[in-house]
């Protein structure tokens, strides 16, 4: 058995030295036959309640270099961590030391606590009670946060004292915020509310409202279609508050950054312009392409009679100056932000507010080229605007699009901008001009000097994520050690491949416990979110840390269930239709369970799948339209291309509506009625042969209703989960605990034919624990009658 579990660990001893001391510890255990072995995994309460860093957002080593205090003495980073007993989550904002002489003599202090906060209304993980904590001065940081539960405000951390001052006094709290140098004014981005129906009203025309907004979102803003507006605020005041501009509707993607300069006289901020975005489209290439993509309303219905834009509008930047509020257009032109980077940091102020840098805007197209207008290029530039003149100048053409622009820590007038995957440094030099460099990678590992210490997020599969400084020739020292529970017993995450029918290659992950034994056959839940071959798994999907509802990941290795991570699509020749990946979603499921069969590993009819967001769809048409043998499934808040998702669901959001049209090859009405008939899977409920559970998030009306009402109705084994309180990324540690535990508890009893016996859930008892499993040998019973039953006949849809 030593030498086959060997076969997951470098196979040469001299590779040993390149192992990470977890892994040497993994690998020790393994072949002395020491204690770890006997342990099989974590519970899903220390999956819950590991510590996770949650700032900077994407555990990436660029946005941690922001997080470094202008003088480079020391940083911050944000982290999360909740308990189940309390059902809260603590936030931290934890000081890093960065002092040279103690890096040089590896004595860096333990990091040093700044702030606490306990939330226990932090529905969604998305959005944390504690978020945007920056750096003003080297003194002083500034955050957003829901101290004690209330609204989101703005408040100033003194790092020195600790004292903690609120800036802001919105009254339904704000979504963006920027401050002046001196802390003396703050703008912001704040709801100002729209309910469907207004005060003393006793009928409404629905229009294009939602479904939910009107039968729930009257007094609730969280179901309103959600408006906002600028506001600017002199720091700590209560009264004087400015709002600026118009209100405007909520992007799908999320709100505007709000940009104040450092000397407190300008602002720069986006203003959405639907009514301009066909007319752009016809100018700019890549806006036709988003409108087509994700925001057809204002092309297919350009009356607003049925849908208003939403999943994308267009925007462009405008200046207010605050003297008088007076405003005027930096570039009369479009930028080249989508729905899913609304909070991109883009904008990056000079010389203390003289002027600013803005990466990701269009040039404006004239017909003829203006002193102004450079090369136009087909993608977007970034450009130097000076407020106090209204003049421009283009600095650089992006090959791609901008996903981020940021300062370079510790240096003024340098930058850097993330070009889709290109990482693009620029520096000014002494005549004013801008300077590209032309090895970016080398100057930035190298930091603002040379032998500088530079930060660096250290992680791996089997590797949480800790913060470790890198200094002269590779001189490493760990700053963080956030997870010391975390060992050997946690189980072993490694890449897997594997090729379908039709010859695509498919690179995801399997994870298997500490006690692993080759040539037993293991039941396996599939989790399909995508898979990052560089991250730390723990449970949700790691491409992104947060996506957790549902997917217990390493707490099914304690019941003897292996794991595979199933990529968002095959490597190669991966369909780009919405029909052609869902069936060859199919031929990835399918065809991952055949090699693991092959393997000797996985057992063919104790197979489990779980589909989160928008693989919550392709799980579905796979119950629906696949022979695929999966025993048991869950829909985690899942999507779905339904008539009632269609209608009832989604009937707001343009893009969604224009996507299910195409993953249905059409319409639910004239010619393509057939083919709609052909592709929604709630007409096709007697196909679904699985143990199903759906799991249900938030207030609203959701998707799969029918599919649970339809297989009721059939006496199919199916059970609903509803969370009222939940938001899409689950957060409470009630909730989560609902989630991952019972679906634990559901693999463990439809794949292993176990129980649980004691109660582990807040609120549970020994009776509902019982009612639980008296329910589910009742759908036992049903599925035996379902298995035998003739095959259904349906379409495959492809």
């Amino acid at each position: 058995m030593r030498a086959k579990i060997l076969a997951w660990f470098p196979a040469s001893p001299g590779r040993l030295a390149l192992l990470h001391p977890v892994q040497l510890l993994m690998l020790a255990a393994v072949i002395a036959g020491s204690p770890a072995e006997a342990a099989v995994g974590p519970t899903v309460r220390e999956l819950i309640e590991f510590t996770r860093i949650i700032q900077p957002v994407r555990l990436d080593d660029d946005t941690l270099q922001t997080q470094i205090s202008p003088d480079g003495e020391q940083a911050f980073i944000v982290t999360r961590k909740a308990d189940v007993a309390s059902d809260t989550n603590r936030f931290e904002i934890l000081l890093l030391d960065l002092s040279p002489e103690h890096l040089a003599a590896s004595r860096a202090k333990e990091p040093a606590s700044l702030l606490t906060i306990e939330a226990r209304h932090d529905e969604d993980d998305a959005n944390p009670a504690l978020r945007d904590v920056r750096w003003v001065g080297n003194r002083t940081l500034v955050f957003r946060a829901r101290m004690n539960d209330e609204p989101f405000q703005v408040y100033r951390l003194d790092v020195l004292t600790r004292r903690v001052t609120q800036l802001t006094h919105a009254p339904l709290g704000l979504v963006a915020f920027d401050v002046a140098s001196d802390l003396s004014r703050v703008v912001y981005v704040a709801p100002v509310p729209n309910p469907a129906m207004q005060p003393g009203a006793r009928s409404l025309v629905v229009g294009t409202h939602s479904f939910w907004s009107v039968h729930f979102g009257q007094h609730s803003f969280r179901t309103q279609q959600r408006r906002y507006q600028y506001f600017v605020a002199e720091a700590g005041a209560r009264a004087a508050v400015r709002p600026l501009g118009d209100s405007f509707a909520e992007s799908s993607g999320g709100f505007p950054r709000a940009s104040i300069s450092p000397d407190g006289r300008w602002l720069i901020l986006p203003r959405y312009e639907p009514g301009r975005q066909v007319a752009w489209g016809q100018q700019y290439p890549q806006i036709a392409e988003a409108t087509r993509k994700y925001g057809p309303s204002v092309a297919l219905d350009p009356l607003g009679y049925y849908s208003r834009p939403m999943s994308y509008v267009s925007r462009r930047m405008v200046a207010y100056r605050l003297e008088d509020g007076k405003e005027m257009a930096v570039v009369d032109a479009p930028d080249d932000s989508l729905q899913d980077n609304q909070l991109r940091t883009d904008r990056v102020w000079q010389e203390g507010g003289r002027s600013i840098v803005i990466a990701g805007t269009y040039l404006p197209r004239s017909g003829s080229k203006g002193p102004n207008e450079g090369d136009m290029g087909p993608a977007s530039h970034i450009i130097e605007f000076w407020p106090d003149s209204g003049q421009w100048k283009p600095i650089a053409l992006l090959v791609h699009r901008l996903k981020e622009a940021y300062p370079v820590a510790g240096m003024p007038g340098a930058f850097i901008a993330l070009d889709g995957e290109l990482r693009r440094r620029f520096e000014r030099d002494a005549d004013g001009t801008w300077r590209e460099l032309a090895d970016d990678l080398a100057a930035s590992a190298a930091g603002p000097s040379p032998g500088a210490w530079r930060l660096r997020v250290e992680q791996a599969l089997n590797l949480p994520p800790d913060i470790v400084a890198q200094g002269p020739a590779g001189t490493t020292v760990r700053l963080t050690r956030l997870n010391p529970q975390y060992s050997a017993s946690w189980g072993t995450m490694r890449a897997y491949s594997w090729k379908d029918v039709q010859g695509r290659a498919w690179d995801g992950g399997l994870m298997v416990p500490s006690d692993f034994v080759p040539h037993k056959r293991y039941a396996l839940v599939i989790q399909p979110y995508g898979f990052s071959a560089a991250r730390f798994y723990r449970d949700g999907a790691n491409t992104y840390d947060g996506f957790t509802s549902g997917f217990a990941g390493r707490a099914f290795l304690r019941e003897n269930i292996l794991v595979l991570a199933l990529p968002w699509r095959a490597t190669t020749g991966a369909p780009t239709d919405e029909a052609g990946a869902r069936v060859a979603f199919y031929d990835g499921v399918r065809s991952a369970i055949d090699a693991l069969v092959a393997e000797g590993w996985v057992d063919r009819e104790r197979v489990g799948i779980m589909g989160w967001s928008a693989t919550g769809e392709r799980v579905l048409n796979l119950l629906t339209f696949s022979d695929t043998p999966i025993r048991a499934a869950s829909l985690l808040d899942g999507d779905a291309n339904t008539l009632y998702s269609m209608t009832i669901t989604y009937a707001v959001m343009d893009g969604i509506q224009a996507r299910k049209e195409r993953a249905n090859e059409g319409g639910p009405f004239g010619e393509s009625r057939e083919r709609w008939i052909r592709n929604d899977p709630s007409l096709y409920t007697d196909c679904i042969r699985s143990a199903l559970r759906i799991e249900t998030y938030g207030p609203e009306v959701h998707n799969n209703w029918d599919i649970y009402a339809l297989l009721r109705r059939q006496y199919r084994p199916v059970e609903m989960i509803m969370m009222p309180g939940g938001a899409h990324a689950l957060a409470r540690p009630s909730e989560r605990m609902i989630s991952l535990q019972g679906n634990v508890d559901w693999y463990r009893f439809w794949l292993l034919g176990e129980k649980r016996s004691v109660p582990l859930i807040p609120t549970e008892t020994d009776a509902s624990l019982k009612a639980q499993y008296a329910r589910w040998d009742e759908m036992a019973a049903l599925k035996k009658a379902v298995d035998l039953e003739p095959r259904c006949r349906r379409s495959t849809g492809s």
